[in-house]
């Protein structure tokens, strides 16, 4: 084999196993396979009381081969999410970031909740583990969509996913609404809390706009951070605000984390700054604000598939009436067994088939003996055939049971057990129904328990370079041909943004330059100016000049609307003698040779484009122009 096949064969090989085995969770259970292992290692060990997460790692190693760390990590991560694991002890703090303490000083154990919507054993498929020693599960028979309820996240070979938290309570009533072909719309809902922008979400694989919850204080001089944004911690979102600071995009004395189980983190304001400024501020330059794309991939019998939010909560709405009815059929053939058992045995105690045993010499033709004896009596009570095991149980009936058996009390318990057995044959014809009462009763349970955290908000942003702070003071040195911010010594032309610019006119054209700390100009340049790109609508520029075509003076006006940074725009034609500009000016005066004086409004002029000809306005000389 050569060495681009040998190559090619284990890349596939690894690419696969990545994908199946390790970094994409199951559409139906929602668990990655170390996480299942985790949950299958639990119910193992199950007990009622905690254990050590060190012992549990241990246990679970017996099933995952990629050493304990995985594992930990694993563990303590489903264990924050407050869903199927109770902790005990420091499992980190999933606001500041802090680490959970080393596995053989924390504890955990399944919620009930575990119990009620993931095990069902007799229901569930194994297969060996790794090494063949052990069996382990191949997938939980998951009775919720505990993908959307936990969320996931992993990056497998050429795909990744990134699948959001969504509200417990929310997902049930989805889930029910499908079943009764009702609508519903789901959104998510972060452990974090904070504000969601749904807008974009496109039912799970477009984005969503997250924010933190920012309050200002009651005497305005500082302000609160309350809720953080999903995937933030207290520590994070401080280092982002701290590098703004840095940069001079927000004005903040000081920065004070009291976070314990709320966060609160104050930003004290100098003198002077307004709270709604810097909050706007907070969004634009900080981790206060981010946008999170989403892809919901799952794997669906071992493959990769691209689902929606609404594709989940339809499959496990069937899904859940088939795990509930295998569950049903189970427990009707229990009854049906345990009626069996009992008709059975009333039947060898009441026709007294027990003393032909005096009767039998040869233990050969026992078993032979006293089943023919019951077949006679077959077609009142056996809803299948008797086998070999059930004669032996009955002739393993104690004497001193035979003696104090109560036929009535026997019927009453067959009696009650029909009444199970109609019980669950009409929940097993009405699954659908049967299904929504069971989510009824999660609700009832645990709706108080996970309420929603995260508001939903439209969240309307403001263009960055309508928020920027003008903290850089421009300088103009025409003498010496420098505009810039480090020219002291020149002339203050203007205080400005980073998103600013420096306008130079000439007399037939301008260019738009960065504004730098020190940037060559030519000395013969009519105008240089700071050029407020927030307010470049409102900004007109008015022309007077002569048009040597037909050497009539006149005035132009345009805006600057679009723009490439150092490219130069002419306004002038080559021959047109360039008269005097002003930025929104009112109105214009000149005097012309003929002594003339006029006052126009300069609103007579209409505001066209930087080439156009403009409006005629004299056809004499124009000995003074000034603008007002």
């Amino acid at each position: 084999m050569d060495i681009k096949t040998l190559l090619k064969d284990n890349f596939l090989q690894y690419s696969s196993y990545v994908i199946k085995d390790r970094a994409i969770a199951s559409v139906i259970d929602g668990f990655k396979p170390v996480q299942r292992r985790i949950i299958h290692s639990l119910f193992e060990m199950n007990d009622g009381n905690f254990h050590k997460v060190a012992n549990v790692v241990g246990n679970t190693m017996k099933y995952h081969p990629h050493g304990d760390t995985s594992i930990y990590e694993a563990l303590v991560n489903m264990a924050n999410k407050d869903l199927f694991i109770e902790k005990q002890g420091n499992f980190g703090n999933l606001l500041t970031g802090d680490p959970a303490s080393a596995s053989r000083y924390i504890e955990c154990r399944l919620t009930p909740l575990a119990f009620e919507v993931l095990y069902s054993k007799e229901i569930t498929s194994y297969e060996p583990s790794y090494d063949g020693r052990n069996d382990e599960p191949l997938i939980f028979p998951a009775k919720i969509p505990v993908i959307l309820v936990q969320g996931s996240e992993g990056i497998a070979v050429g795909m990744a996913a990134k699948i959001l938290p969504h509200n417990f309570n929310e997902i049930l009533s989805a889930v029910k609404s499908e079943l009764l072909g009702e609508s519903y719309e789901l959104y998510p809902d972060f452990p974090t809390g904070g504000i969601v922008d749904v807008n974009e979400y496109a039912d799970g694989n477009g984005k969503v706009l997250v924010r933190a919850r920012i309050e200002p204080t009651d005497d305005n001089k500082a302000i609160l951070i309350k809720e953080l944004p999903f995937g933030e911690t207290t520590e994070s979102l401080i280092a982002s605000i701290e590098r703004a600071i840095r940069k001079n995009y927000i004005k903040v004395s000081s920065i004070n984390d009291f976070t314990t189980e709320n966060v609160e983190i104050e930003l004290t304001l100098p003198r002077g700054v307004y709270a709604s400024e810097v909050i706007e501020k907070l969004y634009h330059y900080t981790n206060c604000q981010v946008s999170i794309s989403v892809n919901l991939l799952l794997l669906s019998d071992r493959y990769p598939v691209i689902y929606t939010v609404t594709d989940i909560i339809k499959f496990h709405a069937e899904h859940l009436q088939k795990i509930l009815k295998m569950e049903l059929e189970l427990e009707r053939n229990k009854i049906l067994e345990k009626i069996f058992s009992k008709t059975l045995e009333q039947m060898f105690i009441e026709k007294k088939i027990y003393k032909i045993l005096e009767t039998i010499s040869k233990e050969s033709d026992v078993v032979n003996i006293v089943l023919s004896e019951i077949l006679k009596y077959k077609d009142s009570f056996l809803y299948r055939d008797i086998v070999l095991d059930d004669i032996e149980n009955l002739l393993k009936i104690p004497i001193r049971k035979i003696s104090m058996f109560d036929i009535d009390k026997n019927n009453k318990d067959i009696r009650n057990l029909s009444k199970e057995l109609k019980s669950v044959e009409s929940n097993i014809k009405s699954i659908r129904g049967f299904s929504i009462n069971f989510i009824d009763t999660l609700l009832e349970k645990y709706s108080k328990v996970y309420r929603r955290k995260t508001e939903i908000s439209l969240i309307k942003s403001k263009n960055v370079k309508e928020i920027a702070t003008k903290n850089m003071k421009v300088y103009l040195n025409l003498k010496a041909g420098f505009v810039g911010t480090s020219l002291i010594d020149g002339e203050f032309i203007g205080n400005a943004s980073y998103y600013d610019k420096i306008l130079i006119f000439k007399k037939n054209s301008y260019v738009l330059k960065n504004i730098e700390d020190k940037t060559f100009i030519d000395k013969n340049n009519v105008n240089v100016l700071v050029y407020d790109i927030n307010n470049s609508k409102d900004q007109v520029f008015s022309i007077i000049y002569l048009n040597k075509a037909d050497n009539f003076y006149y005035v132009k006006r345009f805006k600057i609307d679009k723009f490439i940074t150092d490219k130069i725009y002419e306004f002038l034609n080559d021959g047109d003698e360039f008269i005097d500009f002003a930025l929104n000016p009112e109105f214009v005066e000149f005097s012309t040779s003929k002594d003339i004086v006029r006052m126009i409004s300069i609103d007579d002029f209409m505001i066209k484009s930087r080439i156009s000809v403009g409006k005629r306005i004299s056809s004499s000389i124009i000995k003074k122009v000034k603008f007002k």
